[in-house]
């Protein structure tokens, strides 16, 4: 959606930047939850961000800053706010929220690079033990992201808008998926108290900047908030490690992890930030609790019913059940890549604790 009407309004933010005058503006290649631009002036070229509505909150916003100024400090690459004449990192023009940062020059994420998919491990675990002392408290006022509540809500919809259960096509499937939501909200008792932290919140390709094999830039802080770090690995797992194209055709999820490539990330990552016992058998039902809950979610979003929408459902179900059945699997696999690191990065962790600015 467009929020930036004009040059003109362009004109009026930078107006309040020390950045000079406006020449050119264009469009990224990703971002369209935002109105982003790239804009270059006589100062130099820049990233211009005017944030949805629903990610324009002041103080939650300024907490997100806080949160890029803290890694900065201790050498993570996220990008460099641009402060306003006044100081400020936030700009407010009639009521839109606006920031500016600086713009890294860089490459994609490649998906047939394993450099490139150990280096995003890398740097999500460092992201981890980076913000392992950051508690601002605004980003810790938000509710679990991922949760069998969610799920039922979601197919609740899409039985009411689908009427799925008089439809013999999908009632096997509604049924299935219905027992998977049962057998993880009696699982997801055993996962309170999980280690938290604030995540990114949007760690994939789009958000990663590469010069080489090496990232030079993660960007896009706007969904940064507390959770279990489980979470956001989970997440990770799911995003990295699933081959392009997949097995899948209807929903947003390509397909299943491919075991390599999972197990590469895992080793990588637990290689500076392991993993408690309790977060390794937790990793499997996250995993599960995520694909059903947005799958269900992308779903419920379309206007209508699509005549693909019973295989749709079928393959839901088959992404929850290829995580059920290997639960086991998936723990062994963090548990083994957590064990030799555990004593010597708790060592790290303490060497690197820093008080809060």
């Amino acid at each position: 959606m467009l929020y930036v009407e004009s040059p003109k309004k362009l004109e009026r933010v930078l107006s309040r930047y020390p950045l000079g005058r406006l020449r050119d503006a264009q469009r990224p290649q990703h971002g369209f939850v935002n109105d982003n631009w790239i804009v270059d002036t006589t100062g130099g070229r820049f990233f211009l961000k005017h944030r949805h509505p629903m990610l324009s909150n002041p103080s939650f916003v300024r907490a997100q800053h806080s949160l890029t100024t803290w890694l900065r400090s201790g050498g993570f690459p996220a990008p460099e706010l641009i402060r306003t004449l006044d100081g400020d990192t936030l700009c407010i023009v009639d009521s839109g929220c606006y920031e500016i940062q600086e713009y890294i020059v860089g490459a994609d994420y490649d998906h047939g690079r394993t450099a490139h998919l150990e280096e995003a491990a890398r740097t999500l675990a460092q992201y981890h033990r980076a913000v392992g002392v950051f508690a601002p408290v605004e980003l810790c006022r938000s509710g679990d992201s991922y949760t069998p509540q969610h799920i039922s809500e979601n197919l609740a919809h899409l039985v009411r808008t689908w009427k799925a259960t008089t439809d013999a096509e999908s009632e096997d499937s509604v049924a299935g998926i219905e027992a998977q939501v049962e057998d993880l909200a009696a699982r997801f008792q055993g996962h309170r108290g999980l280690p938290g932290l604030v995540i990114h919140g949007d760690y994939y390709a789009d958000n990663l900047i590469f010069d080489g094999d090496h990232i030079v830039g993660v960007v896009d802080y706007d969904k940064a908030r507390w959770q279990a770090r489980t979470v956001e690995l989970a997440e990770a797992l799911i995003y990295f490690a699933c081959p392009r194209p997949g097995q899948l055709q209807h929903l947003v999820y390509p397909g299943y992890p491919e075991w390599s490539l999972l197990t590469l990330f895992l080793q990588a990552y637990c290689g500076i930030v392991p993993l408690v016992d309790a977060e390794s058998r937790a990793i499997p039902d996250y995993m599960r609790c995520i694909w059903l809950q947005m799958s269900l979610w992308r779903l419920r979003d379309q206007a209508e019913r699509s005549p693909e929408a019973g295989e749709a459902l079928d393959e839901v179900l088959a992404l929850a059940r290829w995580a059920q059945d290997h639960r086991q699997a998936l723990t062994e696999a963090c548990t083994s890549a957590s064990r030799p690191y555990r004593y010597r990065s708790g060592a790290r962790r303490e060497r690197h604790r820093a008080p809060l600015p």
